[in-house]
């Protein structure tokens, strides 16, 4: 199912889903966000998921898991590839939630579709909208942030803004 020989992540369903997001990763014919592109409006790539490879993925459960993480947040889901790190980490630790934000309401769908298909729905909530406003309460301390903003039209990053 999974690639990796030496995945720490044991459960196959999450294993599918995560294989069958690696091979479907796809770039728009204009490069995305951060190569030679024709917009920078992030509903202009509803259809392309930029997301973490494997590496970064099992790196980011190890963490979470090390850490005991209860409580995660993600500053751009995109289609919901870290999510399933985070959830996955978080199941395995006991219980906890990771609180998302994506702005395309496209990928919040498909991102909701790849954790319940891994059976991993009951373990995060992905807010629609601008990360800088969804995330403002996250409703108490968290373990754990990936920020992985969208390149702005005035700098390099909406992480940053």
């Amino acid at each position: 199912m999974n690639d990796r020989p030496h995945s720490p992540i044991q459960d196959l369903r999450v294993n599918a889903v995560l294989a069958r997001l690696q091979g479907a990763r796809q770039r728009s014919a204009g490069g995305g966000p951060r190569g030679s592109f024709n917009s920078r409006d992030p509903h202009a790539y509803a259809e392309q998921g930029f997301s973490i490879h494997s590496e970064q993925g099992e790196l980011i459960y190890l963490l979470c898991r090390g850490l005991r993480a209860t409580r995660v947040a993600e500053f751009a889901t995109s289609v919901g590839m870290s999510t399933l790190y985070f959830a996955a980490a978080i199941r395995d630790n006991g219980g906890g939630t990771v609180i998302g934000s994506e702005i395309v309401p496209a990928k919040v769908e498909t991102a909701k579709r790849n954790l319940a298909e891994a059976g991993l729905a009951d373990y995060a909530e992905i807010r629609e909208g601008d990360a800088r406003k969804t995330l403002r309460d996250l409703g108490g301390p968290v373990d754990f942030v990936l920020i992985d903003g969208w390149p702005g039209e005035s700098g390099p990053s909406l992480a940053r803004g």
